[in-house]
């Protein structure tokens, strides 16, 4: 039998695809959140460090999300 658009985009890898690029996102932001918590509390580098590396990850994140089709 064959199988539609709509069960070919919405497959088990689609779906984890998506999944591990929307947790990457949402991890990618709560760093920016944390850093930006570290530098508040005075913790200069660490803040610094942590709030760039999240708000790479963010960004890339989001590019992919951008391109991602089903």
């Amino acid at each position: 039998m064959a199988r539609t658009s709509l069960e070919r985009s919405h497959s088990k890898a689609s779906n984890f695809k998506l999944t591990l690029i929307c947790l990457l996102l949402t991890l990618g932001v709560s760093a920016v959140w944390a850093g930006a918590a570290l530098l508040a509390a005075g913790h200069t580098m660490p803040g610094a460090v942590a709030a760039a590396a999240g708000a790479v990850v963010a960004l890339v994140s989001f590019l992919a999300i951008g391109h991602f089709t089903r």
